[in-house]
């Protein structure tokens, strides 16, 4: 595989990097095993054959390379079986070891045995080198996949615990985000709240304030009413006090006899006036003798008999006029005497608890010709939370 290929399979250290090279170099190793084991066996067949054959009977020669052959065979698949085996991380056990043991000694007997009886040191070194290669490799090989099978082992579970560590970090992440949205919901669900009562107290407070101001302003138009009827009375009384009284009869004759002045409406008097008359002259004096004696003069201006007593005059007091009375004002929706019990018949919104205020949203919404904000000015809640109650009742 080339260099290009392995940096595509993923970063240095990665486990999918050591798994794209470790197949390389299995492959690598596998390649150079079966070249070594197949000149190895070429070789054994060349100098092991005649070896063979030089024991055997004349009858057999000829088939002493089946000997050489089966043991290579044997080595081979020893060879082969030990390489699966690590590729998995597993080993062979006794019997595999005693299999590449036996056969790989029967390949070097069979190979350096007609030297060393030769007692040729250089033949039996130069005969040994292509069976101990083989055996190296056999050996050396399976060591190679088992080390590079435990890195790749190792660099998986290291990766596997990297994403469990990230995952759960995710995780944690995601809790705090949900945990920070159901608090905040919680937050606008409060200040929600909060306004909305807000609002209701505020409305209570104007709708007192709004009552007060009307109960002063009636106050004092009745006050006000009342101090003109009073000002009217105490006006009638001082003109009637003003009037002058009617001259008794015998009286002097006045200058001038003032007009009389004529009765005020609404005030009536005990006796008639009498009517303005010159006072007659006075009757001529009786001789009198000079020695009797004389009455003290009187003024002829003077009254001959005391003046009457005033008449009493009575005032009728008028009666207050009233105001013209306002148009009656329609009744409340809370006021209504028809409502069910539920629904706190007279009970203003602000003073509900939450099950009359259910009660009267149902209410609402159960007459046709009502609005959502009459129906939440009915409840004393705000027209979002009627439209919500009616799509659960919907739904």
């Amino acid at each position: 595989m080339g260099r290009s290929k392995v940096e595509a399979a993923g970063p240095p250290g990665s486990s999918a990097r050591l798994r794209t090279e470790m197949r390389s170099a299995d492959r690598f190793i596998s390649f150079m095993t079966w070249g070594v084991a197949a000149g190895a066996i070429l070789w054994s067949l060349l100098n092991a054959t005649p070896y063979v054959a030089a024991h055997l009977d004349p009858d057999w020669q000829q088939v002493a390379f089946v000997l050489p052959l089966v043991v290579d065979l044997a080595f081979v698949g020893a060879l082969r079986a030990d390489e699966i085996a690590s590729r998995y991380g597993v080993s062979g056990g006794k019997w595999g070891i005693a299999l590449r043991l036996f056969t790989g000694a029967s390949s070097v007997f069979l190979n350096v045995g007609h030297s060393w009886q030769r007692g040729d040191a250089t033949g039996v070194a130069q005969h040994l080198i292509a069976p101990a290669i083989l055996v190296l490799v056999a050996e050396g090989g399976p060591v190679y996949r088992r080390r590079l099978a435990a890195k790749l082992a190792a660099t998986a579970r290291e990766e596997a615990e990297a994403a469990e560590t990230e995952r759960r970090r995710q995780e944690a992440e995601a809790e705090k985000h949900r945990a920070r949205q159901r608090q905040e919901e919680a937050d606008r669900r409060r200040q929600a709240q909060e306004d909305e009562d807000r609002a209701r107290a505020q409305k209570a407070e104007d709708e007192a304030r709004r009552l007060a101001h009307d109960r002063e302003a009636e106050d004092r138009r009745a006050n006000n009413q009342l101090a003109l009827a009073r000002l009217e009375l105490e006006g009638r009384r001082i003109e009637a006090a003003k009037a002058p009284a009617p001259a008794p009869a015998g009286a002097a004759p006045a200058v001038a006899a003032p007009a009389t002045t004529p009765p005020q409406p609404g005030f009536r008097t005990s006796q008639p006036a009498a009517p303005a008359t010159a006072t007659p002259a006075a009757a001529p004096a009786a001789t009198v003798p000079a020695s009797a004696p004389q009455a003290p003069a009187r003024p002829t201006t003077a009254v001959a008999a005391e003046a009457p007593a005033r008449p009493q005059v009575s005032a009728r007091v008028p009666e207050p006029q009233t105001a013209p009375a306002a148009p009656a004002r329609p009744l409340a929706d809370w006021q209504r005497p028809d409502l069910p019990a539920s629904c706190a018949p007279g009970r203003r919104p602000e003073l509900l608890t939450d099950a009359q205020r259910e009660a009267r949203i149902e209410y609402g919404l159960s007459q046709e010709d009502w609005s959502q904000r009459r129906i939440g000015e009915f409840a004393g809640r705000s027209a979002t939370v009627v439209n919500r109650r009616k799509k659960e009742l919907i739904g």
